[in-house]
C-alpha cells in the first residue's frame, strides 16, 4: 500500500511539473500577437460578452474553453490572463490523466499492470513530445512542417485530447463486444451490454466537437469507413452476419448524431453565417499538399520525423495496424486526416492557416497513442528474443527522443 502511495505520488509530481509548464507557457504567449492565445483570449473572448453572443459563437463555435476561460473571469473574478492560463492546465492535465488511466487499465488487460510510476512518465512523456527537430533541414520550424500530436500553443486543440482518447478507447471496447459477446472490456464493463458504452462514446465525442471539430472531422469518417468494409465483406461471405452488423453499424452511426451536429452548426456558423474571423474565402478543395507545401519543402521527411516512432511501429509489426481493432483505427484514422490535410482548405488569406491540418494532427494523437499502449504489449509477450527485445528498446528510444524535443520545444519559449 505505501508503494502504490509513492507511485502515485509520482503521477501528482508529474502533474504539478505539467501545470507549471503550461502555465508560462500560456503566460509567455499571450503578449505575443500572433500567438493563438492572444487571439483566443483578447480577440475571440470580447465577441461573447459584446451583447451579442452569437457573434462570438459564430466566430469560435468551438468553444468549450472559452466558456471556462469565461466563467473563471466572471464568477470568480479571477484575472483574464489567469483564466486562459487555469483553463488550459485544467485541459492539459485531464489529458495527462486520461493517458495514465488509460495505460493502466490496458496493461492490467494484458496480463500485467504497468508500474505507476512508469506509466506515469509515460503519460508525461505523451503529453509534451514533439517532432524530431533538425534545424538546418528545411522542414518548417518546431511545430510547421512536420506538425504535432501536442500543439502546445493552440488551446482549443490540446483541450480536445482528452475526449478524443475516451472516444479511442470506447470505440475499442464497443468492436471487442460487437465480434465477441463474451467479451469484458478494458476501459468500460462491458458485461452490461452495449448501451451503457454507446452513452459514453456519444457524450465524449460531442465534448469533443464543442472543444474542437477537428477530431470529430477525421474519427467519425474513420470509423465509419471500416465499419462499411467490414459490412461489406460480411455481405461477400454470405455467412449470415451482414444484417445483425449492419444494425451495429446504425447503432454507432446514432452515437455519432449529436457531435455531428454540432460540427454541422459549428460550420454553418464558421462558413455560411458569417463567423470565420477576417476570412474573404469559404471551404475549398485544394491541391495536393499545396497547404502543407506552403511550411516545409519536403513533406515527406516532415512526415518521417514528425512520426518516427509509430512509423517504426509500423516496421516492426505491421500486423498490428492491419489486424487489430485498435491499430487499424489508429491508422486509418491517421490516413484519414492526412487525406484532409492533403486536399482541404480555407480560401482566400486563410488558405495559409492550414485549419484543415488539425484533422491529420488528431490522427497524430492515435497512432501514438496505438503505438505506445502496443509496444508495451509487446514488452509483455514477445520480448523473448534478443533481437524482439532489441527492436522494443529502439523503439522506446525513439519514443524518449520525440519526448526530449517536446522538452527542447519548451525550453525555447523560456519555460524550463
Amino acid at each position: 500500500m505505501k508503494q502504490m502511495k509513492r507511485d502515485h505520488l509520482v503521477a501528482i509530481l508529474l502533474a504539478i511539473l505539467l501545470a507549471y509548464m503550461m502555465y508560462y507557457n500560456v503566460i509567455y504567449a499571450l503578449p505575443a500577437l500572433l500567438s493563438d492565445y492572444n487571439g483566443h483570449t483578447y480577440v475571440y473572448l470580447p465577441l461573447f460578452t459584446g451583447g451579442d453572443w452569437t457573434l462570438g459563437w459564430k466566430t469560435v463555435p468551438y468553444c468549450l474553453w472559452h466558456l471556462g476561460v469565461l466563467g473563471l473571469y466572471h464568477i470568480l473574478r479571477i484575472p483574464l490572463e489567469v483564466s486562459s492560463a487555469y483553463m488550459t492546465i485544467f485541459f492539459f492535465l485531464l489529458g495527462f490523466f486520461v493517458a495514465y488511466w488509460i495505460i493502466l487499465r490496458f496493461t492490467a488487460y494484458i496480463g500485467k499492470e504497468e508500474h505507476t510510476a512508469k506509466a506515469a512518465l509515460i503519460a508525461f512523456g505523451l503529453s509534451v513530445l514533439q517532432p524530431i527537430y533538425i534545424y538546418w533541414m528545411d522542414l518548417g520550424d518546431r511545430f510547421l512542417g512536420s506538425y504535432s500530436m501536442n500543439p502546445i500553443h493552440n488551446p482549443t486543440q490540446m483541450s480536445m485530447r482528452p475526449f478524443a482518447m475516451l472516444c479511442f478507447c470506447f470505440v475499442y471496447d464497443i468492436w471487442n463486444k460487437q465480434q465477441d459477446d463474451s467479451y469484458k472490456g478494458v476501459f468500460i464493463n462491458m458485461e452490461k451490454g452495449l448501451k451503457r458504452a454507446y452513452i459514453f462514446l456519444s457524450v465524449a465525442l460531442l465534448f469533443s466537437a464543442m472543444t474542437k471539430p477537428t477530431f470529430a472531422e477525421m474519427f467519425v469518417p474513420a470509423v465509419g469507413l471500416i465499419m462499411l468494409v467490414q459490412w461489406i465483406l460480411r455481405i461477400i461471405k454470405k455467412d449470415g452476419s451482414a444484417s445483425a452488423y449492419f444494425k451495429h453499424c446504425l447503432h454507432m452511426f446514432y452515437c455519432a448524431i449529436p457531435g455531428l451536429a454540432y460540427v454541422l452548426m459549428a460550420f454553418l456558423g464558421y462558413f455560411i453565417w458569417g463567423g470565420s474571423y477576417g476570412a474573404d474565402g469559404g471551404f475549398m478543395i485544394t491541391k495536393w499538399l499545396e497547404v502543407w507545401s506552403m511550411f516545409t519543402e519536403n513533406v515527406t521527411l516532415s512526415i518521417l520525423l514528425g512520426m518516427a516512432f509509430p512509423l517504426f511501429l509500423i516496421l516492426i509489426d505491421v500486423r498490428f495496424f492491419l489486424k487489430d481493432n485498435m491499430g487499424k483505427l489508429a491508422l486509418v484514422g491517421y490516413i484519414v486526416g492526412f487525406f484532409e490535410a492533403a486536399l482541404l482548405g480555407e480560401g482566400g488569406s486563410k488558405l495559409s492557416h492550414g485549419d484543415f491540418i488539425w484533422p491529420m494532427m488528431a490522427g497524430m494523437l492515435l497512432m501514438f497513442m496505438a503505438s505506445t499502449l502496443h509496444l508495451l504489449a509487446l514488452e509483455r509477450k514477445q520480448a523473448d528474443t534478443k533481437l524482439k527485445r532489441v527492436l522494443i528498446n529502439i523503439a522506446w528510444g525513439i519514443f524518449w527522443l520525440h519526448v526530449f524535443f517536446g522538452m527542447l520545444y519548451f525550453k525555447s519559449m523560456n519555460i524550463i
